[in-house]
């Protein structure tokens, strides 16, 4: 029973060694419970097998009292996501934002929009889901893009990704509201293969230590 707690130990280190790294940054892969994890060419839109969440980019919830919020996710920590909320303001860049600091635990559901106007969604719900927090050099942000949306006006305007039930889509904010706006090509994030192998690694080491309840520690690439 020792020799098999310190060669456990012997292996948490040894992963820790080869995955450490001082400028990494946290990140987050959902994984409906009962699946492997898998690393693909598109890595933002939902999949039962692993999808992440991108800072920039906007997410539908529904908390655990039932309160539904649009945010846009800005920084990850350890079971923590840090999100805004939508700009009240014409002018964008004026506005002043408030951070709102969400563990995981309180997200009742994530809800991927399929229409518009009905608000009708394809629900995930987060107790049938692991949200894998993991370290990494490579910070998974979705970039913004600018156009003129408004003629009248001499500049472009933001326009924020926003997770779907069809994938990502751009929008702008406008008085406290978002607007969807459409012709813009998505281009996905793309990651090497070195990239893809190393996140699969540390992503199964920590599904692991969910799995059968070890201790929890931080391991990185």
């Amino acid at each position: 029973m020792i020799r098999r707690i310190f060669l456990f130990a012997l292996f948490i280190f040894v992963q820790i060694i080869s995955f450490a790294q001082n400028d990494s940054v946290w990140n987050v892969m959902i994984l409906k419970k009962g699946k492997q994890p898998s690393i693909k060419e598109n890595m933002v839109e939902y999949s039962p097998t692993g999808f992440y969440l991108y800072r920039n980019c906007f997410y539908d919830i529904q908390l655990r009292d039932k309160t539904k919020q649009t945010l846009r996710l800005v920084d990850i920590r350890q079971d923590t996501l840090l999100f805004v909320g939508i700009s009240p303001k014409e002018n964008v860049n004026s506005s002043l934002y408030d951070t709102i600091s969400l563990n995981y635990t309180t997200i009742d559901k994530i809800l991927l929009l399929k229409d518009w106007s009905m608000k009708t969604s394809k629900k995930i719900k987060s107790d049938n889901y692991h949200f894998i927090f993991y370290k990494s050099a490579t910070k998974n942000v979705y970039e913004s893009k600018f156009e003129y949306v408004f003629p009248s006006r001499e500049f472009k305007n933001e326009l924020f990704p926003r997770l779907a039930n069809k994938g990502i889509t751009y929008h702008y904010e406008y008085k406290g509201k978002l607007y969807y706006h459409s012709g813009l090509k998505v281009v996905q994030p793309k990651y090497s293969e070195e990239e893809k192998l190393k996140t699969l690694k540390v992503i199964t080491s920590v599904l692991d230590l969910i799995l059968n309840k070890r201790i929890n520690i931080d391991i990185n690439y």
